[in-house]
């Protein structure tokens, strides 16, 4: 029997396990239904096999071989029902990732930051 309440579907994109490792627990524990992904070539891939919606792509800006924002294009022709939360500790200091920030209409979360503050942000980004 399926639930009768739908959980909204992450993409977590991140390249750094332990990172990776410990938002899945926090997205995990607040009951999101969790794709997971170590690279823009696999979560290209896991959304083109996706049937179902995509609701957030939630996913680091800079990556090996393919970033952030390359990435959410990619996401948005396969699932144009997804929104994006971007992640990056280097905001401050990267020039390209603070242009494609001031670029994008999409939602942004410097790294580090808390539990609080991540789930605070999708439930804001989920509620739009």
């Amino acid at each position: 029997m399926s639930d009768p309440v739908a959980r909204p579907a992450i993409l977590l994109v991140e390249d750094e396990p332990m990172i990776r490792s410990l938002i899945q627990r926090m997205l995990e524990g607040a009951g999101y239904e969790l794709i997971v992904a170590t690279n823009g070539d696999d979560a290209v891939a896991l959304a083109r096999e996706r049937s179902g919606p995509i609701d957030l792509l939630l996913t680091d800006v800079v990556m090996p071989r393919m970033d952030g924002f390359a990435l959410s294009g990619h996401i948005a022709s396969a699932h144009p029902e997804s929104h994006v939360l971007f992640l990056s500790g280097y905001a401050d200091e990267s020039g390209p990732v603070r242009a494609g920030l001031k670029h994008t209409r999409h939602a942004f979360l410097l790294k580090p930051f808390t539990k609080d503050a991540l789930l605070g942000k999708i439930a804001d980004i989920l509620s739009r």
